[in-house]
């Protein structure tokens, strides 16, 4: 890996009663390239945050986001999105890590309501108050 990697991240969970579960969804990952870069207790679930070098000629680029809209479709392992996702109401959108809105992190964490003071850059997490 060098300076210049786009990266591409994806988290995987699975019930804190079940750390087995993680294991073995997370050396299934591990096979594809994909490194695990925290591993977080998230409610009743831990959530492992993974990352791997983008694939693919164009590195991918974030879609720009109203910071006063509602968070876009999660990044999954089955696609990355390069387009707006269609917006849906505040209260439809799961909580979860999306791309940060204000552009100063990579990574910002939705709580279902509103943005909160949770980002990521680089699979390292820091706080940053969300701009209103």
């Amino acid at each position: 890996m060098s300076a210049n990697d786009r990266f591409e991240f994806i988290t995987v969970t699975a019930s804190a009663y079940d750390a087995a579960a993680l294991a073995t969804k997370l050396t299934a990952h591990s096979a594809q390239g994909w490194e695990i870069v925290s591993i977080v207790p998230t409610g009743g679930e831990l959530t492992a945050f993974c990352r791997r070098v983008a694939t693919g000629a164009a590195p991918v680029v974030a879609p720009a986001i109203d910071v006063a809209a509602p968070a876009p479709e999660p990044v999954t392992m089955a696609s990355t999105p390069t387009t707006p996702a269609a917006q849906a109401p505040a209260n439809q959108t799961p909580a979860g890590w999306y791309a940060d809105p204000s552009g100063r992190y990579e990574l910002r964490y939705w709580d279902g309501n509103a943005w909160t003071e949770h980002v990521a850059r680089g699979g390292q997490q820091y706080t940053d108050p969300p701009v209103k």
